[in-house]
């Protein structure tokens, strides 16, 4: 009996992901989930919210979220860290856990790449049932992507579509779809196809979270829905819902560069 590569490929990644999907082989330990900010520091961080992003595929590969954290954390001026991606199942504990203490009350984000993008959709289905909401959510090439929940405001979607290989549920980018698109704000940006003001060949799927250019699209966006605390304090606390998204046909952004 013959057994397609196509097949072959899915039932190895498959075993691969049941013995090792729960282990941390990256080295580098939890993550500092408790990075936030204290009412008596305000002036740490000059932007409301919490963004949390989320490496691929057992937290060995994105390190590229790693470095977009830290332009999030020190150049837009909102606390935010990287998480490997077995580490999801903790990172919605603590959210939840968190909410519970009453110390979530500003915009919360959650970022992803790659497999990490799909199970941050799974974190916001799973404190979805807490009455949790999410503020906005950005996913980098999701390659299996569950549909958005209705309790994300706003769901952007930078991918890079690859026809050639899009069967194979691993080294690729697809769009998502909205389980409510009249309550989730879904924006799908294929860069083969859209026009961003940048070159996107040098996308794929293995550096879309280093490409500089791709930066600048998350800050963008995070800036919208993570204002400073002055307009926050402004707001009354509110997070702005109403903030006009990204165009999916220019966004402003810098040159390319890994």
């Amino acid at each position: 009996m013959i057994i397609s590569t196509r097949y072959l490929y899915v039932a190895l990644t498959s075993c691969l992901l049941a013995l090792t999907g729960c282990m941390d082989i990256t080295g580098r330990g939890p993550a500092p989930l408790a990075r936030v900010v204290t009412p008596s520091e305000p002036q740490t961080y000059s932007r409301v919210g919490q963004v949390y992003c989320m490496r691929g595929w057992l937290g060995i590969f994105s390190t590229g979220m790693d470095t977009l954290a830290e332009k999030i954390d020190k150049e837009v001026g909102a606390p935010a860290v990287s998480v490997a991606n077995e580490e999801w199942y903790t990172l919605r504990e603590w959210i939840v856990a968190k909410h519970q203490e009453g110390k979530i009350n500003e915009p919360l984000v959650l970022l992803g790449h790659s497999y990490g993008a799909d199970d941050m959709i799974r974190v916001a289905k799973f404190i979805q049932d807490k009455g949790i909401t999410v503020d906005l959510m950005i996913l980098l090439d999701p390659v299996t992507p569950p549909a958005i929940p209705t309790n994300v405001k706003r769901c952007l979607v930078i991918y890079k579509s690859r026809p050639a290989t899009d069967w194979y549920p691993a080294w690729r980018g697809v769009p998502t779809e909205a389980e409510d698109p009249k309550i989730t704000m879904l924006t799908n940006i294929d860069l083969r196809k859209t026009d961003v003001g940048w070159d996107t060949s040098v996308v794929d799927h293995i550096n879309i979270e280093k490409v500089a250019s791709v930066h600048n699209m998350v800050m963008e966006e995070i800036k919208k829905y993570c204002p400073t605390r002055e307009s926050w304090s402004q707001q009354n606390h509110q997070p702005s819902a109403t903030v006009p998204h990204i165009s999916a046909q220019r966004v402003p952004s810098g040159p390319a560069s890994q």
